[in-house]
């Protein structure tokens, strides 16, 4: 039985205990109904400020508890908020000789979704010029800890190294403009129309000459609901019931589609291309030049496509690294298109790009001196 079912039934058994109160009071007798009104006006007039109070009593309690709620809730959200702002910036140093990166392969999203502290959010950055590009992650002292965890499993050999000032922060004096993409739907998978969509991006960046820079931020948190939301339109797809076989088979393979769907993880997320210069509109180009490179690595032919839906130049929510209310649901895997570190064929097209030292190795065996293992002559006269 379900929800709709247990609700009629319930309804059905009020309606008739109602009716059988109302036989054995009398109520359907000749003269039921005006006993009845007189009865309740008396006891209106004996007990009606009472219930009154009591109603605007319990109201009044309700308000208090949603209210107290919705503090509780602004509250922690808050002091999240706060917590990843003032948080630490490093930067990522991938391996100059990285084997190329195969985006459909990658899991570091789905694995920071489980690993990230409950309902924090990270930031994953792209910031640079023609002089210098660099990979940074941005978020709480423990959000960034597991976070590192998860990419050195992905990309073994990576460096680390703190920032001392944040890259984020624009020059004294300098503009921002920031312009937020998202995808047009979040129930069908993205198509990339490249290989791999961070090459344009790169090629974007260490484009950018003169004052100025680039960076692409993206701001992502483990999300709840669009499984369920997946759930539920793959349910109402199977329960269509249409004369047509034709239609019927079509609901059917939706329905598959979205149980497959269903099975991904997602994360709400918030993805900027930032132009930081020296002039409001110098900072507007690098901005909107760098969003329409983003758009373009996603197909539009019939699918779903990455495009603007806000932009503005507060930098609070670049510098904060906020999560928009509204954040767009995207797939783990979507989103690994965009947000993960570049292999050595990447470097070709970004020379700039800060990459990690040599590996360390340790000696080796045969090179190491044991003491234990040999005698120390002494000279003539030499005390041990």
């Amino acid at each position: 039985m379900d929800f709709s079912e247990s609700r009629n039934l319930i309804i059905l058994l009020l309606v008739a205990g109602a009716l059988i109160l109302a036989s054995r009071v009398g109520l359907f007798s000749p003269g039921g109904v005006k006993d009845a009104q007189e009865k309740i006006v008396q006891f209106w007039a004996d007990y009606g400020r009472i219930i009154l109070a009591c109603l605007v009593a319990i109201i009044a309690l309700l308000l208090l508890f949603a209210a107290y709620q919705a503090y509780s809730r602004w509250a922690m959200q808050n002091a999240i908020r706060e917590r990843v702002a003032g948080g630490p910036t490093v930067q990522l140093l991938p391996r100059a000789d990285a084997k190329p990166v195969q985006p459909e392969r990658l899991q570091i999203w789905d694995r920071l979704a489980e690993a990230l502290p409950h309902d924090e959010h990270i930031s994953f950055e792209l910031i640079g010029n023609e002089d210098s590009i660099g990979f940074y992650l941005h978020g709480s002292g423990d959000g960034i800890t597991a976070a590192q965890t998860q990419f050195r499993a992905e990309w073994p050999g990576i460096f680390r190294k703190s920032c001392e000032r944040d890259p984020a922060l624009p020059d004294e004096g300098w503009k921002i403009w920031w312009v937020e993409l998202a995808p047009t739907a979040y129930d069908i998978s993205l198509r990339a129309a490249a290989d791999d969509p961070l090459r344009a991006v790169l090629i974007e960046t260490a484009g950018v000459v003169g004052h100025g820079r680039a960076m692409m931020q993206i701001v992502a948190r483990r999300n709840f609901g669009a499984r369920k939301l997946l759930g539920q339109k793959a349910f109402s797809a199977r329960d269509d019931e249409t004369p047509s076989k034709g239609v019927r088979a079509i609901r059917q393979d939706e329905a598959r589609l979205y149980e497959e769907r269903a099975r991904t993880t997602f994360l709400d997320v918030s993805v900027r291309a930032v132009g930081v210069a020296d002039t409001a509109e110098r900072a507007q180009s690098i901005a909107r030049s760098l969003s329409r490179a983003i758009s373009a690595q996603f197909s539009s032919s019939g699918g779903v496509s990455v495009q603007p839906v806000r932009q503005g130049n507060d930098p609070a929510c670049v510098v904060g690294r906020h999560l928009t209310p509204s954040a767009t649901p995207w797939a783990a895997h979507d989103l690994a298109y965009l947000a993960h570190l570049s292999g050595s064929d990447l470097m070709q097209v970004a020379p700039r790009l800060a990459s990690a030292p040599a590996r360390y190795l340790p000696a080796d065996p045969d090179m190491r001196l044991n003491p234990a293992a040999h005698k120390t002559a002494f000279l003539v006269g030499e005390t041990k």
